[in-house]
């Protein structure tokens, strides 16, 4: 399960890092990455790195810390903190220029050593990114 959990560290990195390459390098070719509260899913490598960048983007110094993950032989759950600073347009919710913090949960199924399946599970209510939302936004919890 050590692994696992290292995968799980080197995924959250990897969206840390700012480079789309970083995190394409643990996928599999015809992994799906899914945004749940964005309705976003994207299929294979080359959707996902164009979701990447655009993400990265709107959030250049997003920083995503795992707070608790569990994990199988072939899947994982994990809780993170994501916090950053929304710069840019992202899944239609205008850039406001402010810092956020909010709590979220992700489903990662792995086919050996690569991702084969992610589901993010985050509250865009509470996120912070709403437009009109205060500023500072902690999320729930």
């Amino acid at each position: 399960m050590k692994g696992i959990h290292t995968l799980v560290e080197r995924w959250a990195n990897a969206w840390s890092s700012g480079s789309p390459d970083e995190l394409l390098s643990l996928l599999s070719d015809d992994c799906i990455y899914e945004d749940v509260p964005t309705q976003h899913v994207t299929r294979g490598k080359q959707e996902i790195a164009a979701f990447a960048r655009v993400a990265m983007k709107a959030f250049p110094d997003l920083r995503m810390e795992v707070t608790c993950s569990f994990a199988t032989e072939e899947a994982a759950a994990a809780e993170w903190i994501g916090t950053g600073t929304h710069a840019g347009d992202f899944a239609g919710l205008p850039a406001t220029s402010r810092r956020f913090r909010m709590r979220g949960a992700s489903i990662l199924v792995f086919r050996g050593d690569k991702l084969q399946r992610v589901s993010d599970y985050w509250d865009l209510a509470s996120s912070g990114l709403l437009p009109g939302a205060p500023s500072g936004q902690t999320g729930s919890g």
